[in-house]
């Protein structure tokens, strides 16, 4: 995959992620409700398309490059975890602090993988 198209993933993921957790916020704050099958459902199979070919590309990444602050774990759990919080930023069936732990570990992996395509691609 080319890093172009894995800086994009990571773009779309980060914008997301940070559009997730506002929805929670809200989603607390106020008691929104979502429908199930207009918008949860499909928000979170084409959120867990794109965690997934970007899980895809991060690795090849890893492999290709070796880089020294980006780990196979690491990405495997930042796609497990965007997927939660994609879909418990509707639910609200999580503790804030569950909610705010997941969401920082998925940013910090996001921006991690985005500086280094950015250091890679700048040598």
């Amino acid at each position: 995959m080319q890093s172009q198209t894995l800086l994009e993933m990571t773009e779309q993921m980060i914008e997301a992620a940070e559009k997730g957790a506002d929805r929670y916020q809200e989603g607390k704050d106020s008691d929104l409700s979502y429908d199930f099958f207009e918008t949860i459902k499909p928000a979170v199979e084409e959120n867990d398309v794109l965690a997934a070919r970007w899980a895809q590309g991060a690795l090849e990444l890893i492999k290709a490059r070796r880089p020294k602050y980006v780990h196979r774990e690491q990405i495997e759990t930042a796609k497990d975890n965007f997927q939660e919080l994609v879909l418990q930023s509707y639910v609200h069936h999580i503790h804030k602090k569950r909610f705010k732990d997941i969401a920082e570990s998925v940013l910090y992996t996001l921006h991690a993988v985005k500086d280094e395509i950015a250091r890679e691609d700048s040598r």
